[in-house]
């Protein structure tokens, strides 16, 4: 298993950038075994970070290195920032992660180019920006995986709020989403994006979504759990025990994991926590 750390130019966000890349080239079993074939492409999930975070929070919060390595998965690890993985004004990371990032990793590494081997998930900010690349990119991903999505653009913020979080900031949400009165049916509105997929003619995206039972943002899920279904979407949505924090996205990655449609070598553990 390898590790990398990459930096460089991106010609969509006009900046040096970061991600990292968790690649199974490498690792064998005690009695020597390759656990992967190095004639075929591999698999590949693209999965984004939450708000404040960066490109190392799924290595150091969970267990993402091991389950990968146990299905010999190449993840791919974008720093995001505080972007929503939204197209705004000054900064195309929908463009980056949905089409650049894409395309510069499969130069790179041996990743697989079919749409049924590419999959996008995230955690709250990062599970709304995997529905935006599905969505603005359906010929790219085929799997999406959703834990604690941040669909919370239905009610910005009425003023800067006496908080120093950002979601307390209504110019925050203006700079992710746009102002208030143009988001219904804009580009950065979700909900008009899951409709919209749902009548393009193209292949939609199989979803697996899970959101904890004590989460400030359940009732958000519901709701675009709901969108999705009404659009015509195939969902396994789940309410777990948990909250918004990593003991419960380390718990749903596993489940995500295990609801692709990658094999795990035979040898490994099964958690059923």
């Amino acid at each position: 298993m390898a590790i990398v750390k990459v930096n460089f130019f991106s010609e969509s966000l006009l900046r040096m950038v970061n991600f990292m890349a968790v690649i199974p080239i490498d690792k064998r079993e005690m009695d020597g075994e390759s656990l992967r074939s190095k004639e075929q492409p591999l698999k590949t999930l693209y999965l984004f970070h939450g708000l404040y975070g960066g490109e190392y929070d799924w290595l150091t919060s969970t267990r993402i290195f091991k389950w990968a390595k146990d299905r010999n998965l190449a993840v791919i690890l974008p720093a995001g920032e505080n972007s929503f993985y939204n197209n705004t004004l000054h900064n195309y990371y929908g463009t980056f992660v949905g089409e650049e990032l894409v395309r510069f990793t499969r130069t790179m590494f041996r990743l697989s180019d079919k749409r049924e081997d590419t999959f996008v998930g995230g955690l709250s900010m990062g599970a709304l920006g995997a529905f935006y690349s599905a969505f603005r990119y359906p010929d790219t991903f085929g799997y999406v995986g959703a834990l604690s999505t941040a669909a919370l653009a239905g009610g910005y913020p009425p003023d800067e709020g006496a908080g120093v979080g950002l979601m307390d900031r209504r110019s925050f949400f203006e700079t992710v989403f746009g102002p208030e009165t143009d988001f219904a049916g804009s580009g950065a509105d979700y909900n008009q994006l899951a409709r919209d997929m749902g009548k393009s003619g193209k292949p939609l995206p199989k979803i697996f979504m899970a959101v904890g039972k004590d989460d400030p943002l359940l009732e958000v899920n519901r709701a675009y759990h709901g969108v999705l279904e009404q659009a015509g979407m195939s969902v396994d949505y789940r309410e777990d025990e948990g909250a918004h924090d990593w003991a419960f996205w380390d718990r749903n990655l596993y489940r995500f994991l295990e609801w692709l449609p990658v094999e795990r070598h035979p040898a490994v553990k099964i958690y059923d926590f």
